[in-house]
Protein backbone atom coordinates (compact mmCIF):
# COMPACT_ATOMS: atom_id res chain seq x y z
CA UNK A 1 0.00 0.00 0.00
CA UNK A 2 2.79 2.41 0.95
CA UNK A 3 4.70 1.87 -2.29
CA UNK A 4 1.64 2.99 -4.29
CA UNK A 5 1.20 6.13 -2.21
CA UNK A 6 2.11 9.09 -4.42
CA UNK A 7 3.17 11.27 -1.48
CA UNK A 8 5.40 8.49 -0.14
CA UNK A 9 7.03 7.98 -3.54
CA UNK A 10 7.66 11.71 -3.80
CA UNK A 11 9.38 11.78 -0.40
CA UNK A 12 11.31 8.59 -1.15
CA UNK A 13 12.61 10.01 -4.44
CA UNK A 14 13.45 13.32 -2.77
CA UNK A 15 15.79 11.62 -0.28
CA UNK A 16 17.13 9.15 -2.84
CA UNK A 17 18.17 12.02 -5.12
CA UNK A 18 19.83 13.92 -2.26
CA UNK A 19 21.74 10.82 -1.13
CA UNK A 20 22.97 10.20 -4.66
CA UNK A 21 24.23 13.78 -4.84
CA UNK A 22 26.17 13.17 -1.62
CA UNK A 23 27.86 10.04 -3.06
CA UNK A 24 26.49 7.70 -0.41
CA UNK A 25 27.84 4.68 -2.31
CA UNK A 26 31.26 5.60 -0.93
CA UNK A 27 30.08 4.40 2.51
CA UNK A 28 28.61 1.30 4.15
CA UNK A 29 27.56 2.62 7.58
CA UNK A 30 25.44 5.74 8.18
CA UNK A 31 25.36 7.17 11.70
CA UNK A 32 22.29 9.41 11.53
CA UNK A 33 21.28 12.48 13.52
CA UNK A 34 17.89 13.89 12.58
CA UNK A 35 15.44 16.70 13.12
CA UNK A 36 12.53 16.39 10.69
CA UNK A 37 10.73 19.68 11.34
CA UNK A 38 11.61 21.29 7.99
CA UNK A 39 11.38 18.10 5.94
CA UNK A 40 8.08 17.04 7.49
CA UNK A 41 6.55 20.46 6.75
CA UNK A 42 7.46 20.05 3.07
CA UNK A 43 7.05 16.32 2.49
CA UNK A 44 5.00 14.64 5.21
CA UNK A 45 1.67 16.48 5.26
CA UNK A 46 -0.20 13.40 4.01
CA UNK A 47 2.15 10.75 5.36
CA UNK A 48 2.12 8.71 8.54
CA UNK A 49 5.20 8.67 10.76
CA UNK A 50 6.01 5.19 9.45
CA UNK A 51 5.71 6.25 5.81
CA UNK A 52 7.89 9.30 6.29
CA UNK A 53 10.63 7.43 8.19
CA UNK A 54 10.59 4.72 5.53
CA UNK A 55 11.06 7.38 2.84
CA UNK A 56 14.14 8.63 4.71
CA UNK A 57 15.73 5.26 5.44
CA UNK A 58 14.67 2.89 2.66
CA UNK A 59 16.78 4.53 -0.09
CA UNK A 60 19.85 3.63 1.99
CA UNK A 61 18.70 0.13 2.96
CA UNK A 62 17.93 -0.66 -0.69
CA UNK A 63 21.52 0.26 -1.53
CA UNK A 64 22.61 -2.41 0.96
CA UNK A 65 23.72 0.19 3.51
CA UNK A 66 23.52 -0.06 7.31
CA UNK A 67 21.92 2.78 9.27
CA UNK A 68 22.75 3.44 12.92
CA UNK A 69 20.59 5.75 15.03
CA UNK A 70 21.03 6.86 18.68
CA UNK A 71 18.30 5.45 20.95
CA UNK A 72 19.52 6.94 24.23
CA UNK A 73 17.38 6.35 27.31
CA UNK A 74 19.68 7.74 30.06
CA UNK A 75 18.62 4.90 32.37
CA UNK A 76 20.90 5.73 35.31
CA UNK A 77 19.25 3.35 37.78
CA UNK A 78 16.83 0.45 37.95
CA UNK A 79 16.47 -1.75 34.86
CA UNK A 80 17.30 -1.25 31.18
CA UNK A 81 15.66 -3.85 28.93
CA UNK A 82 17.41 -3.74 25.55
CA UNK A 83 14.41 -4.88 23.54
CA UNK A 84 11.77 -2.89 25.43
CA UNK A 85 13.00 0.33 27.06
CA UNK A 86 11.86 3.23 24.83
CA UNK A 87 14.24 5.93 23.69
CA UNK A 88 13.93 9.46 25.05
CA UNK A 89 14.93 10.95 21.71
CA UNK A 90 12.92 11.88 18.60
CA UNK A 91 10.89 10.53 15.69
CA UNK A 92 13.41 8.43 13.77
CA UNK A 93 14.96 7.22 17.02
CA UNK A 94 11.69 5.73 18.25
CA UNK A 95 10.64 4.50 14.80
CA UNK A 96 13.74 2.37 14.26
CA UNK A 97 13.10 0.44 17.48
CA UNK A 98 9.76 -0.75 16.06
CA UNK A 99 11.33 -2.35 12.99
CA UNK A 100 11.34 -6.13 12.68
CA UNK A 101 15.05 -6.70 12.02
CA UNK A 102 16.46 -4.01 14.29
CA UNK A 103 19.57 -4.65 16.39
CA UNK A 104 20.21 -2.58 19.52
CA UNK A 105 23.27 -2.09 21.69
CA UNK A 106 23.17 -2.78 25.39
CA UNK A 107 24.36 0.44 27.05
CA UNK A 108 21.69 1.63 29.52
CA UNK A 109 22.35 5.34 28.93
CA UNK A 110 23.67 5.53 25.37
CA UNK A 111 22.27 2.75 23.19
CA UNK A 112 22.16 2.60 19.39
CA UNK A 113 19.82 0.82 17.01
CA UNK A 114 20.77 -0.41 13.55
CA UNK A 115 19.13 -1.74 10.39
CA UNK A 116 20.81 -3.28 7.37
CA UNK A 117 23.39 -5.95 6.54
CA UNK A 118 25.90 -4.75 9.14
CA UNK A 119 23.39 -4.09 11.93
CA UNK A 120 25.03 -6.60 14.29
CA UNK A 121 27.93 -4.14 14.69
CA UNK A 122 26.00 -2.54 17.55
CA UNK A 123 25.48 -5.80 19.47
CA UNK A 124 27.63 -7.28 22.25
CA UNK A 125 29.56 -4.06 22.79
CA UNK A 126 31.82 -3.34 25.73
CA UNK A 127 30.55 -1.56 28.83
CA UNK A 128 32.06 1.82 27.99
CA UNK A 129 29.68 4.19 26.17
CA UNK A 130 32.43 6.05 24.33
CA UNK A 131 35.60 4.02 24.85
CA UNK A 132 36.95 0.56 24.16
CA UNK A 133 34.69 -1.71 22.09
CA UNK A 134 31.97 0.95 21.91
CA UNK A 135 29.90 1.61 18.78
CA UNK A 136 32.05 4.71 18.21
CA UNK A 137 35.28 2.70 18.25
CA UNK A 138 33.82 -0.10 16.12
CA UNK A 139 32.93 2.31 13.31
CA UNK A 140 36.57 3.34 12.82
CA UNK A 141 37.91 1.96 9.55
CA UNK A 142 34.49 0.68 8.45
CA UNK A 143 33.66 3.01 5.49
CA UNK A 144 31.34 4.87 7.84
CA UNK A 145 29.95 8.39 7.73
CA UNK A 146 27.93 10.72 9.94
CA UNK A 147 24.72 11.93 8.27
CA UNK A 148 22.90 14.96 9.69
CA UNK A 149 19.33 15.24 8.35
CA UNK A 150 17.83 18.57 9.41
CA UNK A 151 20.26 18.75 12.32
CA UNK A 152 23.11 21.28 12.25
CA UNK A 153 26.51 19.71 12.95
CA UNK A 154 27.12 21.91 15.98
CA UNK A 155 23.94 20.72 17.72
CA UNK A 156 24.70 17.00 17.80
CA UNK A 157 27.81 14.90 17.59
CA UNK A 158 28.57 12.42 20.37
CA UNK A 159 31.69 11.37 18.46
CA UNK A 160 33.39 14.21 20.32
CA UNK A 161 32.92 12.35 23.62
CA UNK A 162 34.70 9.32 22.16
CA UNK A 163 37.49 11.69 21.10
CA UNK A 164 37.59 13.31 24.56
CA UNK A 165 37.95 9.90 26.21
CA UNK A 166 40.53 8.78 23.66
CA UNK A 167 42.56 11.95 24.18
CA UNK A 168 42.27 12.03 27.99
CA UNK A 169 40.17 15.15 28.52
CA UNK A 170 40.45 15.99 32.22
CA UNK A 171 37.14 17.87 32.36
CA UNK A 172 35.31 14.56 32.03
CA UNK A 173 35.51 11.46 34.15
CA UNK A 174 34.36 7.86 33.88
CA UNK A 175 31.29 7.05 35.91
CA UNK A 176 29.79 3.58 36.39
CA UNK A 177 26.07 2.97 36.80
CA UNK A 178 24.34 0.25 38.79
CA UNK A 179 21.54 -0.06 36.23
CA UNK A 180 20.77 -3.73 35.58
CA UNK A 181 20.74 -4.58 31.89
CA UNK A 182 18.49 -7.33 30.50
CA UNK A 183 17.76 -8.57 27.00
CA UNK A 184 14.58 -10.57 26.45
CA UNK A 185 14.56 -11.35 30.15
CA UNK A 186 18.19 -12.52 30.26
CA UNK A 187 20.44 -10.63 32.67
CA UNK A 188 23.48 -9.17 30.87
CA UNK A 189 25.16 -7.29 33.70
CA UNK A 190 25.68 -3.95 35.40
CA UNK A 191 28.43 -1.34 35.89
CA UNK A 192 28.18 0.11 32.39
CA UNK A 193 30.20 3.33 32.23
CA UNK A 194 30.10 6.70 30.51
CA UNK A 195 32.68 9.48 30.19
CA UNK A 196 30.69 12.37 31.66
CA UNK A 197 31.42 16.00 32.47
CA UNK A 198 32.74 16.76 35.93
CA UNK A 199 30.59 18.55 38.48
CA UNK A 200 33.31 19.37 41.02
CA UNK A 201 34.93 22.49 39.52
CA UNK A 202 33.47 25.71 40.85
CA UNK A 203 32.40 28.14 38.15
CA UNK A 204 32.49 25.64 35.27
CA UNK A 205 29.69 23.31 34.15
CA UNK A 206 31.73 21.91 31.20
CA UNK A 207 28.75 22.31 28.92
CA UNK A 208 29.76 21.23 25.43
CA UNK A 209 29.61 23.73 22.58
CA UNK A 210 30.54 22.69 19.04
CA UNK A 211 30.13 26.10 17.39
CA UNK A 212 33.85 26.85 17.13
CA UNK A 213 34.76 23.32 16.04
CA UNK A 214 31.99 23.34 13.43
CA UNK A 215 33.22 26.65 12.01
CA UNK A 216 36.70 25.16 11.63
CA UNK A 217 35.22 21.97 10.15
CA UNK A 218 33.44 23.88 7.39
CA UNK A 219 36.80 25.29 6.31
CA UNK A 220 37.93 21.75 5.46
CA UNK A 221 36.65 19.56 2.63
CA UNK A 222 35.13 17.04 5.05
CA UNK A 223 31.46 18.14 5.10
CA UNK A 224 29.34 17.56 2.01
CA UNK A 225 26.09 19.47 2.37
CA UNK A 226 22.81 20.05 0.61
CA UNK A 227 20.35 22.55 2.04
CA UNK A 228 20.80 25.05 4.84
CA UNK A 229 21.37 24.14 8.52
CA UNK A 230 20.06 27.57 9.56
CA UNK A 231 16.50 26.57 8.64
CA UNK A 232 17.05 22.83 9.33
CA UNK A 233 16.81 21.91 5.62
CA UNK A 234 20.34 20.47 5.54
CA UNK A 235 21.49 16.98 4.70
CA UNK A 236 25.15 16.95 5.70
CA UNK A 237 27.55 14.02 5.25
CA UNK A 238 30.96 13.67 6.90
CA UNK A 239 33.40 10.79 6.50
CA UNK A 240 33.55 9.21 9.97
CA UNK A 241 37.30 8.59 10.08
CA UNK A 242 38.17 12.02 8.69
CA UNK A 243 35.78 13.67 11.13
CA UNK A 244 37.27 11.76 14.06
CA UNK A 245 40.81 12.71 13.04
CA UNK A 246 39.73 16.34 12.67
CA UNK A 247 38.26 16.33 16.19
CA UNK A 248 41.40 14.71 17.65
CA UNK A 249 43.64 17.31 16.00
CA UNK A 250 41.30 20.10 17.13
CA UNK A 251 41.38 18.89 20.73
CA UNK A 252 45.17 18.72 20.88
CA UNK A 253 45.40 22.22 19.40
CA UNK A 254 42.89 23.57 21.93
CA UNK A 255 41.76 21.50 24.92
CA UNK A 256 38.69 23.73 25.30
CA UNK A 257 37.53 23.44 21.70
CA UNK A 258 34.41 21.45 22.65
CA UNK A 259 33.50 23.59 25.69
CA UNK A 260 31.32 26.66 26.14
CA UNK A 261 34.18 28.41 27.95
CA UNK A 262 37.90 27.87 28.40
CA UNK A 263 39.29 25.29 30.80
CA UNK A 264 42.97 24.82 31.57
CA UNK A 265 43.76 21.14 32.01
Amino acid sequence: VIMNNEDYLHAYKFFEEKYDRLDVNDFDYFYIYSDFRWFASKLAKNLTKNEFCLAVIKPLIEKNKTVIVPTYTYTVEGVFEVSETPTRLGTLNSWILQQAKVCRSEHPLFSFAALGPGASLVENCGKSAFGKNSVHERLVGKRACVLHIGKPIHLANTLIHHVEQLCGATYRTNKCFKTKVYQNGKYLGTDYSAFLRRRDVKGHDFHFDLERAAQKLYKTKIPKEIGNPKNLSNITLCDYDKLGNFFVESFFNDHSIFLSKEFVQ
